[in-house]
């Protein structure tokens, strides 16, 4: 039951344990929180708010009514950090950053077509070979150094019981078999993929973008709904809503949409949001009423990496099967079955490479190639099982080499083609620089093969002794040996080395810009002369009032008042830092760049240098020893970090945060990275917000940070919105800009979000009306619109701190940067005003708004 921390009157309640209905009619104020997955306690401010919809992993609470509204909140946190299990999904990190990189293209290449289809087929072969990289290094773990060489080796893991078992006689003397058993590890691996894919679409991805019918209400003729006070019909039902979006709105809907081809203007209208409709297709924005229904392509392009993930299996152990009998000069027994898994396996991840860059898969290709890979699996196994005994060569599997070499190719070749696709889109001003995709993928590569490369060095640590360097042993005593291809510890130092050198070198350039921030005398006078102009004196207890701008000015005389002058120091310094560090984000592409640029040209070089021409990266003793160390804390870190937060729920909420920013997005590049939760908060939203309107109610939305986000994605579909909709829009602390269009400009720049310009509540616009709230010093939040040109005064800036007076003997007014505007007074007044214009807008009837959009198409 309803119990305001902050309001002791009495709430009307049924008697017992009965709660009481939730009236829908009238003004709701629905508030959605930002990163971070705030409790509905906090957001309503009430100890027990009531639970009227949804689950308890995302739903809708309500708290005790205020005066002419119901106060609502929506609280979806739970779809990303309440659960201790996913925690997990920082696993998943670099998947998460290569289904980013697809959805950060530019403008220019998402209108145009060849453009958008050559960026999207790179960026999926890119996704593709990080997934088969995973595979590589799996399988060099699992495969080369436990099955071929820790199995080959009497003393090698004796007391490690399931490595020990690689010794018994049916294993001891077949490297092959050996080889087949270490393809248990990568096995394990695509069908954990599988699994946490499938589970998660049919948790995420199954809920629908289309609202369902309404079912309350007397209906009049023609199908359409009486309203409440019986003086005027309250719209038409919502399938004939969504049947005849094309009748009423005509081209002024299907412009909204943002759709460009004669064949999306015919399925706009007819397919609405169809699970046939794709989220990365040309000219196709958060608009498109199918945008957040991604379940057939996820499950499309899911069944396509773990086929191709099979194939990639397939190859490497009917190649190295065969390559290790050869080389140890043993007959090779049924060639044929290499053959057909070779075949089979080559032929699954062409036809994989073929359709998961294509548009539309036929329905039955993933499911046949599917059954091709695991043909191929079970031939290269019967082929594996049928090898006599033979001594296995000393040192590395045969043809290990040559697959790992083509695999790493493959990844760089994919690497430049995306940076190919990049270039011909072009550049704005205020977005990430050219390279965005590349840098994110890039990013994604270089994070995978580090932290596996550290934990393949750490698992061969545990079994046996580390070297680089292949030698015979001297004697039976000394204990066995695990070597490493010499270009993993040379490479060791540049993937940690380099981009922590660049982190240093960004750290210390930005620690100079935040000290001369608050050294800045001139900077330091415009804010003391501001506040004194725009904060007098309080009326209340003017004896107790303290001013900031007096008593944080620097101290001393003479030298000492000049020397803290220079240092920084007083309330104006602090103040002027915090909004230094406000702009610190807008920096943080400049570095990623910097490392993906770098790091990718160097490992190209030394790459090609190494597999085509057996030359070895330069490295000393102790970079390699210094890199080392490093590579090895990144384990034992992701470890640390998974353990505080399967355990505890606010660190669950922190690792959230960035979840909260990865996971937005569907997964249309790569299916098996985290899942995207607004493909079921978007959807749950917009049916809030039609049953609000079925029952004759209005509403004013209150979101904060990645909460303006979903409120965005939700009002910009107008065809999953019931025709004649009153919603005025209160953002704060919004990254809609700020982050969104900086780094995704084509799904949210300036041009997609004047779609929800306010007219005051003339029929079929977007809005009645819009406020968005920010604060200088506020490092996640910001305009929507650039300054001069925001459309009817949208952008609105408040001072933080909002004054600079206290009470004397109390602290003093501090910058509340990105979580102060819950507590600010100016964004809650605007609120009840809009509360109050949105309770007196008369609802025109269905006739009246269908001559407005008849006339304005």
């Amino acid at each position: 039951m309803p119990l305001q921390r902050h309001d002791t009157s009495p709430v009307p309640r049924p008697s017992g344990l009965v709660p009481p209905a939730a009236d829908l009619t009238g003004v709701t104020e629905l508030r959605l929180h930002g990163v971070g997955g705030t409790t509905p306690e906090d957001l309503l401010g009430d100890a027990a708010p009531q639970h009227v919809s949804g689950d308890r992993i995302a739903g809708f609470y309500r708290t005790a009514d205020l005066p002419g509204r119901h106060v609502e909140a929506y609280s979806w946190g739970g779809l990303t950090s309440r659960s201790g299990a996913r925690v997990l999904w920082l696993l998943l990190f670099p998947f998460a950053l290569a289904n980013v990189a697809g959805w950060m293209c530019s403008p220019r290449t998402h209108q145009r077509p060849v453009l958008f289809r050559l960026h999207r087929a790179a960026v999926r072969w890119a996704a593709l070979g990080l997934t088969l990289n995973l595979l590589l290094i799996v399988a060099m773990t699992g495969m080369e150094l436990l099955g071929y060489q820790c199995g080959g080796q009497p003393g090698c893991a004796d007391d490690a019981w399931p490595v020990r078992l690689l010794h018994h006689p049916l294993l001891a003397d077949h490297p092959a078999r050996r080889i087949l058993a270490g393809t248990l590890l990568p096995l394990a691996m695509v069908i954990l993929l599988a699994v946490l894919a499938l589970r998660t679409i049919a948790r995420y991805e199954s809920t629908s973008p289309l609202a369902p019918p309404a079912a309350n209400g007397p209906r009049g003729s023609a199908g359409e709904r009486v309203s409440p006070d019986l003086t005027e019909p309250a719209g038409p039902t919502r399938a004939a809503d969504l049947a005849g979006a094309a009748d009423l709105a005509g081209a002024a809907d299907l412009a909204a949409a943002d759709l460009t081809g004669p064949a999306d203007l015919a399925g706009a209208a007819g397919r609405g949001g169809s699970g046939r409709r794709r989220a990365a297709r040309c000219g196709i924005g958060l608009a498109d009423p199918g945008f957040w229904d991604g379940r057939r392509g996820a499950l499309e392009q899911g069944h396509l990496h773990i086929a191709a993930g099979l194939a990639f299996v397939a190859i490497v152990l009917g190649h190295t099967v065969r390559e290790s009998a050869r080389v140890a000069g043993a007959p090779v027994h049924t060639p044929a079955l290499a053959q057909v898994a070779l075949a089979l396996a080559v032929l699954v991840l062409l036809g994989a490479a073929a359709f998961v860059a294509a548009e539309r898969c036929p329905v039955a290709v993933p499911a046949v190639l599917l059954v091709a890979a695991v043909a191929a699996v079970c031939c290269a196994g019967w082929f594996a099982v049928g090898q006599p005994a033979y001594r296995q060569a000393f040192g590395y599997l045969p043809g290990m080499r040559e697959v790992a070499g083509l695999t790493l190719g493959g990844v760089s070749g994919t690497l430049l083609l995306v940076l190919a696709a990049v270039v011909p889109g072009g550049w704005r001003r205020g977005t990430f620089v050219v390279f965005g995709p590349f840098v994110a993928l890039a990013l994604s590569v270089f994070a995978l093969n580090v932290v596996l490369v550290s934990m393949m060095t750490r698992i061969a640590g545990i079994t046996a002794e580390v070297s680089t360097r292949v030698h015979l042993p001297a004697g039976p005593t000394e204990r066995a040996e695990i070597y490493l291809y010499p270009v993993v510890g040379r490479l060791v130092p540049y993937l940690t080395l380099v981009p922590l050198g660049l982190i240093l070198v960004f750290a210390g350039y930005e620690l100079v810009r935040y000290w001369r921030a608050g050294a800045d005398r001139v900077q330091r006078e415009r804010i003391r002369a501001w506040y004194r102009e725009h904060s007098p004196r309080p009326e209340t207890e003017p004896g107790w009032q303290r001013s900031t701008v007096v008593a944080g000015a620097p101290g001393g005389r003479g030298v000492l008042r000049v020397w803290r002058s220079m240092l920084g120091r007083g309330w104006e310094a602090r103040i002027a830092r915090a909004r230094r560090f406000a702009r610190l984000p807008r920096d943080v592409d400049k570095l990623l760049t910097a490392i993906a640029v770098l790091c990718a040209i160097l490992l190209v070089v030394l790459q090609v240098r190494y597999w085509a021409f057996g030359i070895l990266p330069w490295g000393t003793q102790w970079t390699i020893t210094v890199g080392s160390y490093l590579a090895a804390t990144i384990p034992a870190m992701i470890i640390l970090v998974l353990r505080r937060g399967w355990r505890n729920l606010h660190s669950r909420r922190r690792i959230g945060v960035l979840w909260d920013v990865l996971t937005f997005w569907p997964r249309a590049y790569h299916p098996l990275a985290p899942p995207s939760y607004a493909e079921r908060a978007v959807p749950e939203l917009q049916q809030r917000l039609c049953r609000i309107h079925d029952s004759g109610g209005r509403v004013v939305l209150a979101a904060h940070s990645q909460g303006t986000v979903l409120a965005a994605a939700a009002l910009l579909q107008r065809q999953n919105r019931p025709d004649g909709d009153v919603v005025a829009l209160v953002t704060f602390g919004s990254p809609l800009s700020t982050l969104y269009g900086w780094a995704f400009p084509a799904y949210f720049g300036e041009r997609v979000l004047g779609r929800l310009t306010p007219t005051g509540g003339a029929p079929g616009v977007a809005l009645h009306a819009w406020r968005n709230f920010y604060y200088r010093t506020d490092y996640i939040g910001g305009r929507v619109f650039p300054a001069g040109r925001e459309p009817a005064e949208i952008d609105v800036e408040l001072p933080d701190p909002v004054s600079t007076w206290y009470i004397h003997g109390q602290p003093a007014p501090v910058a509340a940067r990105h979580s102060g505007y819950w507590v600010d007074p100016a964004v809650w007044r605007t609120v009840d005003d809009l509360a109050e214009a949105v309770a007196a807008t008369r609802r025109l009837p269905r006739q009246s708004q269908a001559a407005a959009l008849h006339d304005e198409a």
